[in-house]
């Protein structure tokens, strides 16, 4: 039979972690594992921006008829426009393209499409640690992954240093693959000086970068954010960003996401947005509608625009206000745990430097659920669960 040789997969760790926590019936359990935004009550609300532009929507929209490959060209000229900028000097050459697709997910996809189109035998290199579906997307195109080293999960510590020393092992044409910011998982993020001289680096090492945007706004503001990939964008002739609406919009269901293309001239340029057209025809033939509507109407309103920025700014500085809490009570209830790095991350991850059994007490005895390798989101503590959850961790501290 056709389908009798797979063999089992297995469940997925980050879905694992959620089935765990689902399933757990202790009434203080904790849940820190999914990379979802949650409020001061521990609910991943629906953003009122979102809500006022889905019932404007609702109101005057008046047909649900195919996209084109494409997507939505307002949603794909106002993404581009906080991603790069509209004064971008690949926008005045006409060398660059946005296209939507299903979430951060699919222009990750797409984008690696494309690379193996153009040079199947491109590495692609991808961080340690990192988003899981980076490898298994190049894997699944048959491109070879390359680690680079970035940061020690055990001790806390961003490997600058050694991302270079990995990468200069790098080819001509190979692909790196960066978190343009709020890094995951570790939440350690490159300063603007330090992406200038990666992408010096980059340049003189004939690499291509491939900015993965899932987190803009998360970590210092919307317009912040963007350095990574408008320098990216800049310095080097030939760039790819892939980015996602599923945080900053809260819309993580709805699939709203981008692939960015940066060509190294303007003559050349139709020619591989044409190729990249081509990968999502024969992908999913468009993306959906709705998501990609909704963020359009918002950042094509001036009110709402405004109303969104306001509900960011909010959703980070929570995530923050929580790194603070953690690092002061832990400070105070176990004074050697040597959480002080916590502080100083961006985004909703970060890992905690415990041993492998002291994540696994706190998995079994204390229902504080979360990745088995020591990543946790951030954005699940709150003020109401932050004294049971350092308790936990101070407690594995004490002889």
């Amino acid at each position: 039979m056709l389908f009798s040789g797979l063999s089992e997969m297995g469940d997925d760790p980050i879905l694992l972690v959620s089935k765990m926590y689902k399933e757990s019936t202790d009434p203080n359990k904790v849940d820190l594992g999914v990379g979802v935004y949650k409020d001061a009550n521990g609910h991943t609300a629906i953003l009122n921006s979102v809500k006022k532009a889905e019932q404007f929507l609702v109101s005057n929209q008046e047909t649900k008829t195919y996209l084109s490959p494409a997507g939505n060209s307002e949603f794909n000229r106002l993404v581009q426009d906080m991603l790069i900028g509209a004064d971008h000097p690949a926008v005045r050459d006409g060398r660059v393209s946005t296209f939507q697709t299903p979430g951060g997910t699919g222009g990750v996809r797409i984008g690696l499409e494309f690379v193996k189109q153009c040079n199947p035998n491109a590495n692609i290199w991808i961080s340690n640690p990192t988003w899981p579906n980076h490898t298994a997307i190049t894997k699944s195109l048959d491109l070879t992954p390359k680690q680079y080293r970035y940061y020690d999960t055990k001790a806390g510590e961003f490997l600058y240093e050694q991302m270079f020393e990995d990468l200069s092992a790098a080819n001509v044409g190979d692909v790196v693959i960066l978190h343009g910011c709020c890094h995951n998982a570790s939440g350690a993020d490159l300063s603007n000086d330090q992406w200038d001289e990666l992408a010096e680096f980059m340049l003189e090492k004939g690499l291509v970068p491939f900015v993965d945007f899932a987190y803009q706004g998360f970590a210092q503001g919307i317009d912040e954010d963007s350095y990574a990939a408008r320098v990216m964008s800049t310095k080097l002739p030939e760039a790819l960003i892939a980015s996602s609406c599923s945080k900053n919009f809260a819309m993580y269901r709805d699939r709203a996401g981008a692939i960015t293309l940066v060509s190294s001239n303007g003559d050349e340029h139709p020619k591989n947005a044409s190729h990249m057209l081509g990968a999502v025809r024969a992908n999913y033939s468009m993306p959906p509608d709705h998501g990609a509507a909704v963020v359009a109407h918002i950042l094509g309103n001036e009110d709402l625009r405004a109303e969104w920025v306001s509900e960011v700014n909010e959703m980070r500085n929570r995530v923050k206000k929580m790194r603070t809490l953690f690092v002061s009570q832990m400070k105070e209830k176990a004074p050697n745990s040597g959480f002080d790095y916590i502080e100083d991350l961006n985004g909703m991850f970060s890992y905690l430097t415990l041993s492998k059994e002291q994540i696994q007490t706190l998995i079994k005895d204390h229902s504080i659920f979360f990745m088995a390798n020591g990543r946790v989101n951030m954005a699940g503590l709150t003020e109401a669960n932050m004294d049971y959850v350092t308790d936990a961790v101070a407690s594995l501290f004490k002889s």
